[in-house]
């Protein structure tokens, strides 16, 4: 069935749904989860109170899908920022650098991704947890093996690589903002060339 804007009730909902993406993204982008109320997201989607419970089973469930949505893009436009044809540790560089651009030039992507999630509830961390490991995936299939005889695991490290850098980017919005975009990806090559040092010493160099 069709109402006089020629769409279906299944459109109507997701466009109802995509506007309350829209208005996550954005209050929790600024003002944070936590002080966001249902009825400030109805509001800044100018939809009706009953529409929220239609999308989402809660406030997490919402917070969740803005991540995913956030990350996605995000993780697509750093991606892409990497040439192929680069050696390790500039494909490295190139993936640091688009992030923090990303960062700095997103401040709601920044604060959702990096901020908002922490301690949120478990399936927000969930969510969190599965979009570290795209990042720890697209970092292990650029990773030489580790040298046999050291007994590491390439995934494993390529994890650890990226929560550490995480972590910088972490720090670098919540307590050091006086640092600029250069000098944090500084920081965090500082710490991927160590570990690049330790584990591929000799691929690497």
């Amino acid at each position: 069935m069709r109402d006089y804007g020629g769409k279906t009730a299944e459109q109507r909902r997701a466009e109802r749904r995509a506007r309350l993406l829209d208005a996550g993204f954005a209050l929790f982008g600024t003002q944070g989860y936590a002080a966001t109320s249902v009825r400030a997201l109805l509001r800044e989607a100018g939809l009706q109170d009953r529409y929220f419970a239609e999308s989402f089973a809660g406030m997490e469930e919402l917070l969740a899908e803005v991540y995913d949505k956030a990350h996605e893009a995000a993780f697509e436009e750093i991606i892409d920022a990497v040439d192929p044809g680069a050696t390790l540790v500039e494909r490295l560089h190139q993936m640091v650098e688009a992030n923090a651009r990303k960062l700095e030039t997103d401040p709601r992507y920044a604060r959702v991704a990096l901020i908002e999630v922490l301690g949120a509830g478990p399936l927000v961390e969930k969510h969190r947890q599965r979009g570290l490991r795209q990042y720890a995936d697209a970092v292990a299939s650029v990773l030489p093996q580790p040298q046999p005889q050291r007994g590491l695991d390439r995934t494993v490290v390529a994890r650890a690589l990226v929560a550490g850098v995480n972590g910088v980017f972490t720090d670098w919005l919540t307590n050091s903002p006086s640092l600029t975009r250069e000098q944090i990806v500084e920081h965090a090559m500082l710490l991927v060339r160590g570990v690049l040092r330790e584990t591929f010493e000799a691929s690497v160099g």
